[in-house]
């Protein structure tokens, strides 16, 4: 669908006062607002925009979980279970000089 920015920003324009009038704001997030305007200007397409940005929230949800888990003192790229020396080399008394 070939539109004019005008007539895109309008789009836009009407689905963001559809959803505060529902109480669900959309236009709070700067990374929609900047995908947005990317739609607007014709750069992206609706999938695109779609996509990209249930990539962010993704990234977003995976980031904070990763926070919480600091704050909890797990870190998330370390294994919770570490190998000692004994159990890589075996007991001391076997392993040579």
């Amino acid at each position: 669908m070939s539109t004019d920015p005008e007539a895109r920003r309008a789009i836009a324009q009407r689905a963001i006062d559809r959803a505060k009038a529902r109480g669900t704001p959309i236009d709070t997030d700067p990374a929609f607002l900047a995908l947005l305007e990317e739609w607007i200007g014709g750069e992206i397409n609706m999938k695109a925009m779609r996509e990209q940005y249930l990539e962010m929230i993704a990234l977003q949800a995976a980031e904070r979980r990763g926070s919480r888990n600091s704050l909890s003192g797990i870190n998330p790229s370390e294994s919770s279970y570490e190998v000692t020396e004994e159990q890589k080399n075996g007991p001391a008394e076997n392993r040579g000089p």
